[in-house]
């Protein structure tokens, strides 16, 4: 019985050691609309403990979690990031994060995403851009 791309998304998500400590969780994720993976935001992802804004190096891996998530979707294999953008647009805070990324080309050995960082205001705080190879193995 072949696993459907949700359950695998699901599966992915939670597997790295590193993703049971920063805890991303898929919200949606179909053919047209791309993935959106929602991250709720805690004291330890501080930039400062006095500031309430968030670290960039929490931003940048959601960015290429929701990125790599897109392909995987597609794809049910890990795609390893070959390259990551980001633009930090302005300080993140509030309660939680939305990546929402998009696949922009999906080729033989590359694959190239969007995604779109916004607060629990659906401000943008963050843009980025992911390529990953797209090679099983």
């Amino acid at each position: 019985m072949s696993q459907t791309a949700d359950d695998y998304l699901r599966d992915s998500l939670s597997a790295p050691p590193f993703h049971q400590w920063l805890k991303p969780e898929m919200v949606s994720a179909d053919e047209e609309n791309g993935v959106v993976v929602r991250l709720v935001l805690r004291f330890e992802f501080r930039r400062h403990p006095e500031r309430p804004e968030i670290h960039g190096g929490v931003i940048a891996s959601l960015i290429d979690i929701a990125g790599h998530a897109a392909i995987a979707a597609k794809l049910q294999h890990g795609v390893p990031t070959i390259d990551l953008r980001i633009d930090y647009l302005r300080m993140a805070a509030g309660r939680e994060l939305r990546a929402a990324a998009a696949l922009l080309k999906l080729g033989r050995t590359v694959g190239v995403v969007d995604v779109r960082v916004t607060d629990d205001q659906g401000k943008l705080v963050a843009a980025g851009r992911g390529t990953f190879s797209t090679r099983a193995g």
